[in-house]
């Protein structure tokens, strides 16, 4: 029987974890927390997000710890509560976090159009760029872990070294002065959270390594894995976000872009640079596509083998061991997402219902933690977080405010004009989580009573069996 292989080395983790966020549509996000809070400031909201998302990451290596399995999410609810609230909200994270895929591609092809463009159509265009990279990445993920991983250390590690070059360089050259900016009436406490929350999004899918549990050489790679990559995200966006706000002008700052990295390297490095970031943003989307091919896939071969997905998506490729089928099926899913994405134009609507959905789960690991801990309190671990409950209750607390205030913001454009009022993000995610319910509730069921048919099935026709 064909098996996941463990070969994933500690490098890898961490480019798996920090993968997702490496995405062109983190530029955009970072921009929008510098307009929130003052440019210069920015940093401390990135450091803000980053502190709380490393006390996330410690809850989940020790749930990591105690369920190392590609099916993670779901079991730590799964124990902590029951089945069919792990099977909702399962299905509703990998969802609407595989949407990000909608977001990102819609503003890659922005940069595709923006320097190459096939000029066929504008939809066309779009379209192409979008669908060409998901298949790429796909066709890599399809060749099994050992390649896939081999790509991920590759343009992950690139990419770190290339934004801190840049960072370094720009703060280097520009005048920075933050005694202005500390004294600005715009500097305040509730927008330094407010751009706090929108800074979940530069850290996002850090957990989603966590399906990789089963394919590591040794599971506490994950916990330990999650830990480094969120701290390499803080450093990195904190000095890049202050970065491309200085190296751009007030008005390329209102613009309202799509691509404010683009124009930030054609102003730092004239024509070539411009190049340069194009490039190196082409390297970023397929980064943040291929862990999230990697990650979503697992979670849903994972789903599939405990059939709350349809077996078929549990079929692993006889030489390379990946779970191709549903490689398959994320392919065509995320197609579709950016079809949707551009015929929409909805990208900050999918950035900001990601940031809300990450504090949302944060909430709930949380919650898993401190039940399972009461549940299980002698149940081997690897890992603990030290200070009893504290930490998850302050994660508890700090997030649940946070995706409170996302919902209670206004979504503007760069120059100020309304986009959409994001109450509409938390109506967007009820919606999600009531279909999930449903289908937890009335689909599972019979995937279940299917299997069990099978299985049934099965042996009766063993010879020698009654």
């Amino acid at each position: 029987m064909t098996e996941l292989k463990k070969v994933l080395k500690l490098r890898t983790v961490v480019s798996a974890s920090a993968g997702l966020a490496m995405a062109t549509s983190v530029y955009l996000a970072g921009l929008q927390i510098a307009l929130i809070v003052v440019g210069e400031l920015a940093w401390i909201s990135i450091l803000v997000a980053g502190a709380l998302c490393l006390l996330s990451a410690m809850c989940f290596s020790e749930l990591v710890s105690l369920y190392p399995t590609a099916a993670g999410i779901k079991l730590y609810i799964q124990h902590a509560f029951n089945e069919k609230a792990a099977i909702a909200i399962g299905m509703f994270y990998v969802i609407a976090g595989a949407s990000i895929v909608g977001a990102e591609s819609y503003l890659l092809s922005s940069v595709m159009i923006e320097t190459v463009g096939i000029h066929v159509s504008l939809l066309a265009d779009r379209f192409f760029w979008m669908a060409i990279f998901i298949v790429l990445v796909a066709y890599i993920n399809y060749r099994g872990v050992s390649i896939t991983g081999w790509v991920q250390d590759f343009m992950t590690y690139i990419m770190f070294a290339f934004l801190l070059f840049v960072s370094i360089y720009t703060l280097a050259t520009h005048d920075v002065d933050l005694g202005p900016a500390l004294h600005s009436p715009d500097f305040t406490l509730g927008k330094v959270l407010t751009a706090a929350g929108l800074g979940i999004f530069l850290f996002v899918g850090f957990e989603w390594v966590t399906p990789l549990a089963e394919e590591t050489e040794d599971y506490r790679m994950v916990g330990k894995g999650m830990i480094l990559a969120v701290l390499l995200l803080a450093i990195t966006y904190s000095l890049f976000v202050v970065a491309m706000y200085v190296g751009l002008t007030d008005a390329q700052r209102h613009s309202g872009t799509t691509i404010p990295h683009i124009l930030f390297g054609r102003n730092l490095f004239g024509p070539i640079g411009g190049v340069i970031f194009i490039f190196m943003s082409l390297l970023a989307s397929l980064t943040s596509f291929n862990s999230g091919v990697l990650n979503f896939s697992r979670f849903g071969y994972a789903m599939a083998r405990a059939n709350i997905l349809p077996r078929v998506f549990s079929k692993l490729h006889p030489d390379y061991a990946t779970p191709w089928v549903m490689i398959l099926g994320l392919t065509i899913f995320s197609i579709g997402l950016c079809a949707f994405t551009l015929f929409t134009g909805q990208y900050m609507f999918i950035i900001t219902m990601a940031a809300a959905l990450e504090c949302f789960i944060y909430v709930v690991i949380s919650l898993c933690l401190i039940r399972l801990r009461k549940k299980f309190p002698d149940q081997e671990r690897s890992y603990r977080v030290p200070f009893g409950k504290l930490i998850p209750v302050v994660n508890i607390v700090v997030f649940s405010g946070l995706m409170l205030g996302i919902f209670a913001d206004t979504t503007r454009d760069a120059m100020g004009k309304v986009l959409f009022k994001n109450y509409w993000v938390a109506v967007a995610m009820a919606g999600f989580a009531l279909v999930m319910t449903a289908y937890a509730l009335v689909i599972v069921p019979r995937l279940q009573q299917a299997a069990q048919q099978r299985a049934s099935t099965r042996k009766r026709r063993r010879p020698g069996q009654s």
